[in-house]
């Protein structure tokens, strides 16, 4: 019998993450906005989501570490998405708050990169100690 355990995180779990941040944030732009009004920053909102969906979905044969990291990572941009622009659009009274459109994105894709790339070092060290 193996007693390695074989970790097999879903992909829908990642997908499910970053589609629920892309949908806080578009929320969010749309309770700041007042309404839906096409602008250059729904591109720009929802770019980091679509890249590390596309980075964390794509490969098909990943291993454990590397899928696990994507989860992890999923869920952390997920989490700081709705610290961000819950936090900025619903709780603020700054009239500065909507720059949390201009700087959150950069800050989430970058953030998520290093998660990322930190989740898959250890959990890749600790799957090889097994």
């Amino acid at each position: 019998m193996n007693s390695k355990v074989k970790i097999r995180i879903p992909v829908a779990s990642i997908v499910v993450s970053l589609i629920a941040a892309s949908a806080v944030a578009l929320s969010a732009m749309v309770h700041g906005a007042g309404k839906f009004e096409w602008n250059v920053f729904y591109p720009w909102v929802i770019g980091p989501y679509v890249v590390l969906l596309a980075l964390f979905c794509l490969p098909r044969n990943q291993t454990d570490a590397r899928a696990f990291a994507g989860c992890v990572t999923a869920l952390t941009v997920l989490l700081f998405t709705c610290w961000f622009y819950i936090d900025a659009m619903w709780f603020s009274v700054s009239s500065t708050s909507a720059l949390i459109f201009i700087f959150a994105p950069a800050y989430l894709f970058v953030g998520g990169l290093i998660v990322w790339g930190i989740a898959w070092y250890w959990f890749a060290r600790v799957s090889k100690a097994r």
